[in-house]
């Protein structure tokens, strides 16, 4: 579907109906979006987001890869002498896996997808985001409702701490695996970020049930990365068991970096100066979730 003809679409079309409403996060469409009274905000500082950083926190060096540029790690392969001359495992395993994923990164491309899940969950569980009091689940369900209609999401990752629902994390093959990127895919992000806090609200079990949730996320496509963070007050939640939120109930979700020319699909891990900037934001990141 060309610009244009979305446009008119969206124009034309909107959600008034919960039978128009997906019984799967990964069909949502912006209208569906809309309905839900859900909106994107970029930030153009981390900070808006993500506390700054404590000073005696101890950063891994080896997730800089001894800041090989992207053209080093297509290189970063047995046989060449560019992975031998890493400093130790932990480089070389992470400029393998940055390798698969940049070699991968074509349509065409049968397993790509494995690639993504794998540099990602050996990134998390590099920065401790399994060990306790964290835990990090695969594929966990979980959905959220809407009147008599249930939505289910599946995130690619959860990471919960006393069982609370605090950090989602989704992937994205590459960049050419879906038009219309940020709309439709900023759209299922925002029904997965409101199942996760949905989750924790209608559990009675929850520590947090019944109340407001703080829930952030990160995104990564290929090998770029962007961070959100959401709020959903009590109210916007509860209201979601009488049908669409009334127009005064709203939620927004900060994202970070800003779409623009430098970061269309956020920072480039495979860029070495991209590298430091996300791995501080992750260090930033779990310094917060461990202070919620």
């Amino acid at each position: 579907m060309n610009s244009r003809l979305f446009y008119i679409f969206k124009r034309n079309y909107s959600v008034k109906s919960l039978k128009q409403l997906p019984g799967s996060a990964s069909r949502f469409l912006p209208i569906h979006r809309e309905a839900l009274n859900i909106h994107y905000r970029s930030v153009n500082s981390a900070n808006e987001i993500i506390e700054p950083l404590s000073e005696n926190i101890q950063i891994n060096n080896d997730l800089l890869v001894s800041n090989l540029t992207r053209q080093d790690l297509l290189l970063a392969i047995p046989e060449r002498p560019i992975l031998k001359k890493l400093n130790n495992v932990p480089e070389r395993s992470l400029a393998t896996y940055l390798n698969r994923v940049i070699q991968n990164a074509t349509p065409t491309t049968k397993f790509r997808g494995i690639f993504t899940d794998s540099l990602v969950n050996y990134l998390l569980g590099k920065l401790k985001f399994n060990i306790h009091p964290f835990m990090l689940m695969l594929k966990p369900d979980s959905n959220f409702s809407v009147f008599n209609k249930e939505v289910s999401a599946k995130a690619k990752f959860i990471v919960s701490k006393e069982d609370v629902w605090i950090f989602l994390i989704d992937d994205d093959k590459h960049i050419y695996s879906s038009q219309n990127y940020t709309e439709n895919r900023d759209s299922l992000m925002s029904a997965e970020i409101l199942a996760c806090a949905f989750t924790n609200f209608d559990n009675g079990v929850n520590p947090t049930a019944g109340k407001s949730q703080t829930v952030y996320a990160m995104r990564i496509i290929g090998t770029r990365f962007t961070f959100y963070k959401a709020f959903m007050s009590d109210d916007y939640l509860r209201s979601l068991y009488q049908g669409f939120p009334p127009g005064n109930l709203s939620a927004t979700i900060f994202r970070f970096p800003p779409i623009n020319m430098e970061t269309p699909y956020g920072y480039d891990y495979a860029d070495k100066d991209h590298r430091s900037l996300i791995i501080h934001l992750l260090y930033h990141l779990r310094e917060c979730l461990l202070k919620m």
